[in-house]
């Protein structure tokens, strides 16, 4: 079987092996169990993608630094290796991002007072060649403006990675490649656990999930497609990406 496809205005004709490996515009975590879930094994470049979560469990912080490290990898030659984080509530905590493998001489902490300033930034900095992902808590989104957010990611080639609340009432305006569910797992005293659903994504695994690991200890971060039964340890704990000072759990903060 072929396929054809139109790029540029030329007609190209392709194989199904065109379909199982990741295209040239896009990027791997390296966690194999986790791309194998996104469409053609990998996440597209020029696109933005949706990271939910439930009110209850926080912000998943630490899923969207891997992806937003990840993208700057391999990128550089075409000019793109800064990474835009709007951080309006001044939550996060630059040297955890270090620790998660993002260069704090090519991050920018953006801080908007008002959320239509919120929507512009992500906007601008998408517009923006020499970024390679942008990250935010997006505001409420219309139709219309999750398309712009789309097209100016298409136009500056990088990343788009909206943190967004899976019970919002704008949850069903968007324009995102793929869009994925994060819910913390039961850890372990020295490991920290996530569930990661892809909800959406054409030509992916949709309504799978994996497991992410970090490791307190290492920073070393692995993929599952499942986990063995161990019983549950209770502890208080420290978000990775916030001021030591604050105290939620990372389970309910990321």
């Amino acid at each position: 079987m072929r396929f054809i496809s139109c790029h540029d205005g030329k007609l190209e004709v392709l194989g199904t092996q065109a379909f199982r490996a990741p295209a040239a515009r896009a990027f791997t975590t390296g966690l194999d169990a986790l791309d194998a879930l996104a469409p053609g094994g990998g996440f597209a470049r020029g696109a933005v993608h949706e990271i939910l979560s439930a009110p209850e469990h926080g912000t998943p912080l630490f899923f969207a630094a891997l992806l937003a490290a990840a993208s700057g990898q391999g990128d550089e030659a075409e000019g793109r290796k800064f990474i835009l984080w709007c951080d309006p509530t001044k939550e996060i905590y630059p040297p955890a991002l270090a620790n998660h493998g993002i260069a704090l001489t090519h991050l920018f902490l953006v801080r908007p007072r008002e959320p239509r300033d919120l929507l512009w930034s992500i906007s601008e900095a998408l517009r923006c060649k020499g970024v390679a992902a942008v990250v935010a808590a997006a505001p409420r989104l219309s139709r219309v403006a999750a398309r712009r957010l789309q097209l100016s990611a298409e136009r500056g080639g990088g990343v788009g990675l909206l943190l967004r609340r899976a019970n919002s009432p704008d949850i069903g305006c968007y324009a995102a490649a793929t869009r994925w569910l994060v819910r913390p797992a039961p850890g372990q005293r020295t490991v920290q656990r996530w569930s990661v659903q892809l909800i959406h994504g054409h030509g992916g695994c949709v309504g799978q999930t994996v497991f992410l690991e970090l490791s307190r200890e290492n920073h070393s971060v692995r993929a599952l497609e499942s986990l063995a039964h161990r019983p549950v340890e209770t502890r208080p704990t420290t978000h990775p990406t916030m001021h030591p000072s604050q105290t939620p759990t990372i389970a309910q903060a990321s």
